[in-house]
């Protein structure tokens, strides 16, 4: 089953807006603190993508002993995506959705969709001030870091 992109773009949003960059971040549950033990044994992520001063955030879970390497291998595609404006984000993802695979698409979906509502509402700085305080706190605990 392929997952579909039923991303809609809302009028609100400036369709010249601009994807300006992404983010990720892999990092160890165990060494987090305040998890419980049932949900330590994984390796997971946080994806970060933004338009200038908004962004929109996906958590991914890898299996245990994941190497590094295999994250940006895998996140690599996404790349392209850089510099595309918000009017052709849909229609590229759509494009390339079984290239990517489904378990891509739902990844990006969940991004994108994040990113969508955030540029929509206009986020708050009291708001975009909490994430970056969240990505401080993960970057303490960062296996790995790639920024494309």
């Amino acid at each position: 089953m392929i997952a579909r992109c039923g991303m809609e773009i809302p009028s609100e949003i400036r369709l010249e807006a601009r994807i300006s960059s992404m983010e990720i971040i892999r990092y160890d549950m165990r060494k987090l603190p305040f998890i419980a033990r049932e949900h330590s044994s994984c390796y997971c992520g946080l994806f970060k993508i933004s338009c200038g001063q908004v962004h929109g955030f996906a958590e991914f879970v890898l299996p245990e002993g994941s190497h590094p390497s295999e994250l940006v291998k895998w996140a690599s595609v996404f790349k392209a995506l850089k510099g595309m404006e918000m009017s052709h984000v849909t229609q590229f993802i759509q494009q390339h959705q079984e290239l990517w695979g489904n378990e891509r698409m739902l990844f990006l979906h969940e991004a994108i969709s994040n990113l969508l509502l955030n540029l929509e509402q206009g986020s708050t700085s009291d708001m975009m001030l909490n994430r970056e305080e969240i990505r401080a706190f993960l970057m303490q605990y960062a296996l790995t870091y790639y920024s494309f």
